[in-house]
């Protein structure tokens, strides 16, 4: 023991006395060796799985996946290319009768399940109301329609599953889930590539809870939190695409005794400001849609047109402009809403802003942000007879004939035709205020970047056109 001793304090003497003589380089290597450990923690550069973890919003059940998750799982018979089109994606093309009540896909050869069996037609699970699926042969998926309707394709992008499983034709596999009673709290994905991560998707209730589970570390990215949230920091960054399937709009109740003037509907349009940083909406169709109109006429922080149409409403039996018109806003756009109620007030208006939370059945003016189809097929937002979901009570026979043959007609370029129509009888009737597409953001740890880069166009379109 004593032997031992001896020797630990001699080598202990030893070391000391080189670290005196080599201090410089002693402080360098630990630097260093800090250095190295802080950024394989925050950026794991070295080793380690690769597994991405994400947060969304929102209650789910196994049965009702959102799209950011059945992306990765599996592909719809079809899905729209870049200008808006519907193309084939599981099925090679289509056939449709004259009336476009029959539709008979045809899949693509050598298509396999995760399980790598292969895919039959009969396998696929597809449940739309009110329309009879049959399978003629193993490759073949037919449809009819009680109703003509030429959008039908449009309607067949979500994913496909396997009957009885949750199996699809996507890069990844469903390999785990956990609930709270009924309700998703986590899954995981495996990759069937090598190359991509594992991903974790844990699901929260509400935006606060969201935010608080990726402060806590619990999660390394988090998906579609407004942008009015201040997330940021040295190891803290943001992806921002154009969400072309919403539109952030004013909806105006047209049976309102005030705003029932088109005059003073028009006004408020041309008054309504520009959001700067987003994407201005011309009309409800998207810029890049085939269907959208390239000559319609310009709205938004049009002074000089806002006065021209209030004296209109003056000249067209308004009794009074002081009437009081309260603009209802979500809490998530009250700053939108502020601008707007500003830009209004500048024409003399007396305008109120009330912040109300989910969707007022009764309003006058309402700033909201609504859901739109890939197709230009908007029959149930704007059609006289669709009580339930025209909020804006929306009336005008040429709209509505537009709407009609848009679905019914089978040729691209008549169908473009009256599309173009009913944009510019939109426009001019002024139902609504189409101000903007509002941005999907995702934050995220900067350390989760390049699995992220991996994934995520995989899981949100808009993402794979931006990168």
């Amino acid at each position: 023991m004593f032997e031992f001793n001896s020797q630990f304090r001699i080598f202990s003497l030893i070391v000391i006395n080189l670290i005196k003589r080599k201090m410089w380089i002693f402080l360098g290597v630990v630097t260093a060796l800090v250095l190295l450990t802080i950024f394989q923690i925050q950026f794991n550069i070295l080793w380690g799985k690769k597994i991405l973890s994400e947060g969304l919003v929102g209650t789910y059940q196994e049965a009702d996946l959102p799209l950011e998750v059945t992306k990765l799982l599996s592909q719809g018979l079809t899905k729209t290319d870049q200008t808006g089109r519907t193309v084939g994606d599981l099925a090679a093309g289509w056939e449709v009768n004259n009336d476009a009540t029959t539709f008979k896909f045809k899949l693509k050869d050598n298509l396999r399940w995760a399980d790598n069996l292969n895919l039959k037609s009969g396998d696929l699970d597809i449940n739309i109301p009110n329309v009879e699926v049959s399978f003629p042969d193993e490759k073949t998926v037919e449809f009819k329609l009680k109703e003509p309707y030429s959008p039908f394709p449009s309607l067949l992008v979500s994913p496909i599953f396997k009957k009885g499983t949750r199996l699809g034709t996507g890069p990844y596999r469903l390999t785990a889930v956990e609930k709270s009673r009924i309700f998703l709290t986590k899954v995981t994905l495996s990759p069937l590539d090598a190359k991509l991560p594992e991903l974790i998707i844990r699901f929260y209730p509400n935006e606060k809870t969201a935010l608080t589970g990726f402060s806590l570390g619990e999660v390394q990215s988090l998906f579609g939190v407004s942008s009015n949230q201040n997330l940021s920091g040295p190891f803290i960054s943001t992806k921002q695409a154009t969400d072309y399937s919403k539109i952030v709009t004013i909806l105006y109740n047209t049976k309102d005794p005030f705003l029932g003037n088109r005059s003073l509907r028009q006004a408020l349009s041309f008054s309504a400001p520009e959001i700067s940083g987003e994407t201005v909406a011309k009309s409800p169709i998207p810029p890049f849609s085939w269907a959208y109109g390239t000559d319609l006429k310009d709205y938004l922080n049009d002074a000089d047109q806002a006065k021209e149409a209030l004296n209109r409403a003056k000249n067209s039996g308004i009794s009074s402009l002081d009437k009081q018109i309260i603009l209802t806003v979500t809490p998530q756009l009250e700053i939108v809403g502020e601008r707007v109620v500003s830009a209004w007030k500048s024409l003399g208006l007396n305008v109120v802003m009330r912040a109300e939370s989910g969707i007022a059945q009764n309003f006058q003016a309402l700033l909201v942000v609504q859901n739109i189809p890939t197709d230009p097929d908007q029959y149930f937002l704007w059609h006289s007879t669709q009580d339930k979901t025209n909020p804006t009570k929306y009336s005008q026979a040429r709209a509505d004939k537009d709407l009609e043959d848009g679905r019914k007609l089978s040729n691209a370029g008549e169908r473009k035709n009256a599309y173009i129509d009913f944009q510019k009888v939109l426009l001019e009737d002024s139902p609504a205020t189409f101000l903007y597409f509002p941005k999907y953001s995702v934050v995220y740890l900067k350390k989760a970047e390049t699995n992220l880069n991996q994934v995520l166009p995989l899981q949100l379109p808009q993402f794979a056109k931006s990168n």
